[in-house]
C-alpha cells in the first residue's frame, strides 16, 4: 500500500462504478499510511488510494474496494474528512 500512496489516483469521482465503497482523504502521507495500517478488510475488499491535489496543495486518500458492488446496492459511499484536513 505505500507505494500505491505515491502513485498518481485522482479521488473517486463515482465510487459506485468504481466499486469504492469508503474513502477518507490526508494531507500528509504519513497520516494516510498510518490510517491503512488500521483497516480491518473482509473477503472481497481491498485498499486502494493514492495521490492527488486539490487548489489548497497535495492530498493522499486510502479507500476500501469492493469486488461485489451488489452486496452494497441500496447504500451511499462513506467519505470522511477530518476537520483539521478540510482546511
Amino acid at each position: 500500500m505505500e507505494i500505491r500512496l505515491h502513485d498518481p489516483h485522482p479521488l473517486p469521482r463515482d465510487p459506485a462504478s468504481q466499486g469504492i465503497v469508503y474513502w477518507h482523504v490526508f494531507r500528509r502521507p504519513q497520516d494516510a499510511l498510518a490510517f491503512a495500517r488500521h483497516i480491518l478488510l473482509e473477503p472481497g475488499e481491498a485498499l486502494t488510494g493514492g495521490r492527488s491535489a486539490d487548489r489548497l496543495g497535495p492530498l493522499w486518500w486510502v479507500g476500501v474496494e469492493v469486488e461485489d458492488w451488489t452486496l452494497w446496492e441500496g447504500r451511499q459511499p462513506v467519505h470522511r474528512v477530518d476537520v483539521v484536513d478540510a482546511g
